[in-house]
């Protein structure tokens, strides 16, 4: 539409009417062209201009041509029943539209509406559409709304709650309601208000956070025993049956659950040998232990820590007197995980993003069960994660997630070993009782062999000590989660995004043991001749590190799942 100044319906509509009746301008009750004017008007292409805003438009330019004396302004407003005012930049629905006495179907798509009176709207109304406006509520809506109204959409808004208005007394007769693409998070608040209308037969809630919960199918089917369809799909009696009773499980219902997993990683590069420990030359160099695990962030609040971040082995997590804790099994407590800007090389933009995210929101972080070195691994134990901040989780999983690569190494290295106490005296008792048994005590000994005492040469007893972790992060990948926000699973293999750097070139190890091999046997007098540098040779290239993931967003399919996923928080026990 060529003007885009803000309207009221009714203005809008007084100037479709020019646009598309220009030679029959309305003047008072009669219309003063002539029948030939007409008969050659409507042969002209001035009749083919908008007419997609009624289906009455056709008839009405009939009843122009052909009974000229009886189009008048009030013929026009009762004789429409369909008016599509799409995209006008409409405003504000006034009183001028109760003129329209026959309109059974308004649609008000694409304005900008941010609150409509229901007094304003005809008691002929039997379909209203409201999509893709500015409401953040119904509140003047529901005040004496038509009587007679079966369906009524209200998608593409900026809905959050909507139990306040739909009562049975004041929707009696709605048929279809369509709150699609909204913003509304609370499951059972929700479905409780809707499931008190009468004749309701079909409801859309897409792409709501609340349809990210994995009871909202089964609560739904249950509360809305005589619902038809449900988000566009056809109910079947088995749908029905499956969730029986659901709605009186004790569930959090506002809580979305998903499971993560990365069934293989390959191309992973091998690292540095140990030095060989030599007892005899009383050689013990450092030894490295290196294992790897996957760790990325996810909106969650499921546990409270300092901070705002949690970290999980395995994403196993219990619950102690209502707070869930880490499980004392794993062996990295909640919040130790170090900062790994201090461990690795300098962060990458993507790895600032992410700790960004870590500042500004509720995110928790999550890791899988470290596992030692191999080309590929296969971390087979799933993650759990729950969410019950539904809304924020749908902003969330609009962004991207960033998995990563953490590498943990342990340094051991020996020290001398504190005396060992001195044996507690024995009571007589004792002593008689151990006269009786040496023999048997002298088998036992002989039987269990006796670990070899690691010595110094000073002859000083040494032991094996550990180094606190140190945290290195050796890729990641990044993949879109929008995908999830309709369907169940995302799954996928994508190469990694490398942040350490690998060596380029390596010594030639004959070319090294020939020049040392040289001066062996050379004379001290004798010149002084350089040893001849190991000559670099290139390394072909590593494969590609790839990695296989797997996010499920958990949809119970009946009561069952329903109860084994709330009795047991616990993933693992789940399997």
């Amino acid at each position: 539409m060529p003007n885009r100044e803000s309207l009221t319906c009714s203005n809008a509509v007084k100037l479709l009417s020019r646009q598309t009746f220009p030679a029959l301008a309305i003047k008072g009750d009669v219309n003063h062209e002539t029948l030939l004017a007409l008969e050659e008007l409507s042969h002209s292409e001035v009749f083919d201009v908008q007419s997609d805003w009624s289906d009455d438009i056709k008839t009405l330019r009939q009843l122009a041509v052909h009974k000229p004396h009886v189009i008048s302004e009030k013929f026009i407003f009762q004789h429409f029943t369909t008016l599509r005012l799409v995209d006008r930049n409409i405003n504000e629905v006034d009183r001028g539209l109760l003129r329209f006495t026959h309109l059974n179907e308004l649609s008000l798509t694409g304005n900008s509406l941010s609150s409509i009176k229901g007094a304003h709207l005809p008691r002929s109304l039997t379909v209203l559409q409201l999509f893709a406006n500015k409401f953040t509520d119904l509140n003047q809506l529901a005040v004496n709304p038509p009587p007679n109204l079966q369906h009524l959409g209200v998608g593409y808004n900026q809905l959050t709650d909507v139990s306040s208005y739909l009562s049975p007394f004041i929707w009696p007769n709605l048929l279809s309601l369509d709150l699609s693409h909204n913003n509304i998070g609370d499951v059972r608040a929700t479905l409780d208000c809707v499931a008190a209308l009468p004749s309701l037969r079909n409801l859309s809630l897409l792409a709501n956070p609340l349809t990210l919960a994995p009871g909202y199918t089964g609560c739904t089917l249950d509360l809305l025993p005589h619902l038809q369809i449900l988000d566009d799909t056809s109910i079947s009696d088995d749908d029905r049956l499956n969730f029986t009773g659901i709605s009186r499980e004790p569930v959090p219902w506002d809580e979305a659950i998903f499971t993560v997993s990365f069934p293989q990683l390959t191309n992973l590069r091998e690292p540095p040998p140990n030095e060989p420990v030599d007892e005899a030359a009383f050689s013990f160099p450092v030894q490295r232990t290196f294992s790897y695990f996957m760790r990325f962030s996810f909106l969650s609040d499921e546990t409270t820590v300092e901070g705002g971040v949690a970290t999980r082995e395995g994403g196993v997590v219990t619950r102690e007197g209502g707070v869930a804790t880490p499980n004392t099994h794993q062996n990295t407590p909640i919040g130790s995980l170090p900062n790994l800007t201090s461990t690795a090389p300098p962060s990458t933009a993507a790895s600032r993003e992410i700790e960004d995210l870590l500042e500004d929101k509720n995110l928790q972080v999550f890791q899988s069960d470290a596992l030692p070195w191999e080309a590929n691994l296969q971390f087979d134990k799933p993650i759990i994660v729950r969410c019950s901040n539904l809304p924020s989780l749908q902003t969330f999983l609009s962004e991207e997630l960033q998995f990563t690569l953490i590498e943990k190494v342990v340094e051991s290295f020996t020290t001398i070993a504190p005396p060992e106490p001195p044996a507690p005296n024995t009571p007589e008792s004792a002593k008689a009782k151990k006269g009786k048994d040496s023999k048997e005590d002298k088998k036992k000994k002989k039987e269990e062999p006796v670990a070899k005492q690691l010595k110094d040469k000073d002859g000083n007893v040494l032991k094996w000590v550990e180094s606190v972790p140190n945290y290195n992060e050796i890729a990641h990948i990044r993949i879109k989660t929008d995908s999830l926000l309709n369907g169940l699973v995302l799954s996928g293999s994508q190469d990694c995004t490398v942040t350490e750097k690998p060596p380029t070139t390596t010594p030639n190890l004959e070319e090294g043991r020939s020049s040392v091999c040289s001066n062996k046997g050379k004379k001290k007098g004798g010149a002084d001749k350089k040893k001849k540098a190991p000559s670099p040779v290139p390394v072909a290239p590593p494969e590609p590190l790839k990695l296989d993931y797997t996010m499920d967003r958990v949809c119970w399919s009946n009561v069952e799942q329903c109860r084994k996923w709330t009795l047991h928080r616990d993933l693992g026990e789940l399997l």
